[in-house]
């Protein structure tokens, strides 16, 4: 996937830094994403007439989307608050 053509923030999400999983959640998909995972955020994409927001990250080495539907009965509780469930991972440890 060509990840330059995916819009580089999304609210809180900057495209290139890492984020921990601050709560477990079940994405769209039904997979369960579980808390204290550290990923690299890619960028989004919305679909607007689906509701559909994709959040791409790097999860493992590769490269793995993350689908939410904004809309109550879906993920409407993360997408509108996403600084709840994914916080800035800083590592401590610097490289010079």
């Amino acid at each position: 996937m060509d990840t330059r053509k995916l819009t580089q923030q999304y609210g809180p999400l900057v495209a290139g830094k890492r984020y921990r999983v601050a709560q477990t959640f079940t994405d769209y998909d039904g997979i369960e994403r579980r808390e204290g995972e550290v990923w690299t955020f890619l960028g989004s994409s919305f679909l607007p007439y689906e509701s559909g927001l994709s959040l791409f990250f790097t999860i493992g080495g590769k490269t793995e989307q993350v689908r939410l539907k904004a809309i109550e009965e879906e993920q409407l509780y993360i997408t509108n608050n996403l600084p709840a469930w994914f916080v800035e991972h800083k590592s401590r440890w610097r490289l010079w």
